[in-house]
C-alpha cells in the first residue's frame, strides 16, 4: 500500500480534528503542522477539541515554519497539503512542494464570498444557501480551482456564529471525505471562470468592507433589513449591529421566540 506524505496548516481545532484523521489513516504519514496563530480566536463547534498549537505540543507532533518548508523540503516531495482555515498566504515556491497540491478550506461559498466574513455575508445578502468550499490553493487568494462547495441551508433564525459553525462542520465532513479521493486522483475540478460563466456572481470582501454594513439606519427599519443586520453581526466576542442614537451606539442581539 502506497504510503502518502501530508502536511496539515492551521490554528482551529478544525485543523487538530483533520491531523487526528490523518493519524487514524495506516498509509497516510503527518510529516509535521504549520501553526498560523498559537492562540487563535476558538468560535469551532468542537468545545472538546484543542486548539492545533496546544494538540501538537502535548502530543510532540512535529510544529515546522512556513518559512523553513523551502529548505527542508524538494519540489513535489510532498503528497498533499492541507490548508484549515489558514490565516496566512501560502506562496507559490511552497504550493510547488506538494504533488497533489494544497486543498485550501474556505469558509464561504466560492465565487460568491471570496475574502473575509463570509458568514456575515450570506445572512446580509439573503442568501438561502450557506457552506464553505474546498479548492485548490494558488498564487491568488480564494482563487484556486474548486474540489467541492459545502452547502446547507440558512435558516431564518441562523446568526453569522450559527451559520460560521455550520461551516466548519460542513467543510470537516467534506474534507476527510475527498482526501483519499484527490490522493486516488479521483476529484474533478472547477475553475472560478466556470462557474461565473454559469451565472455565479463572483465577490471579494477585505477586511475594511464589513464596517459599511454594521451600523443599522433609519431605513433599514422600513426595508426588514434590520433583521438580517442583527442576525449577521451576532458572534460572540464580536461588536454586534447598532443604531446610533445621541451619538450612541445601542448595540443588537438577536433572540427568536415562536409566537404563542
Amino acid at each position: 500500500m502506497k504510503e502518502y506524505n501530508i502536511l496539515v496548516f492551521g490554528s482551529l481545532p478544525i485543523a487538530t480534528k483533520i491531523v487526528k484523521y490523518i493519524n487514524s489513516i495506516p498509509n497516510f504519514n503527518l510529516l509535521g503542522v504549520v501553526i498560523g496563530d498559537e492562540n487563535p480566536n476558538d468560535n469551532d463547534p468542537w468545545t472538546d477539541e484543542l486548539c492545533l498549537g496546544e494538540y501538537a505540543r502535548i502530543n510532540n507532533i512535529k510544529k515546522l515554519e512556513l518559512d523553513e518548508l523551502v529548505n527542508l523540503y524538494s519540489r513535489k516531495e510532498i503528497d498533499l497539503g492541507l490548508s484549515c482555515r489558514f490565516s496566512k498566504i501560502i506562496r507559490k515556491p511552497i504550493i510547488d512542494l506538494f504533488s497533489k497540491g494544497i486543498i485550501n478550506m474556505h469558509g464561504g461559498l466560492l465565487p460568491e464570498f471570496g475574502g473575509l466574513y463570509s458568514c456575515n455575508y450570506s445572512i446580509l445578502f439573503k442568501s438561502k444557501v450557506g457552506g464553505g468550499t474546498l479548492h485548490y490553493v494558488d498564487e491568488g487568494i480564494d482563487t484556486g480551482d474548486i474540489i467541492r462547495r459545502c452547502e446547507f441551508e440558512i435558516e431564518e433564525i441562523d446568526t453569522g456564529y450559527s451559520v460560521f459553525q455550520k461551516t466548519q462542520l460542513a467543510l470537516y465532513n467534506n474534507m476527510v471525505e475527498i482526501i483519499p479521493l484527490v490522493l486516488n486522483n479521483q476529484i474533478k475540478s472547477i475553475s472560478m471562470k466556470e462557474l461565473v460563466d454559469k451565472g455565479y456572481k463572483h465577490r471579494y470582501f477585505n477586511k475594511k468592507s464589513i464596517l459599511d454594513y454594521k451600523e443599522i439606519n433609519n431605513s433599514d427599519f422600513e426595508t426588514g433589513d434590520i433583521l438580517y443586520k442583527i442576525r449577521a453581526f451576532d458572534f460572540p466576542g464580536y461588536e454586534p449591529a447598532y443604531y446610533k442614537f445621541n451619538g450612541k451606539k445601542i448595540y443588537m442581539r438577536m433572540s427568536y421566540k415562536e409566537d404563542e
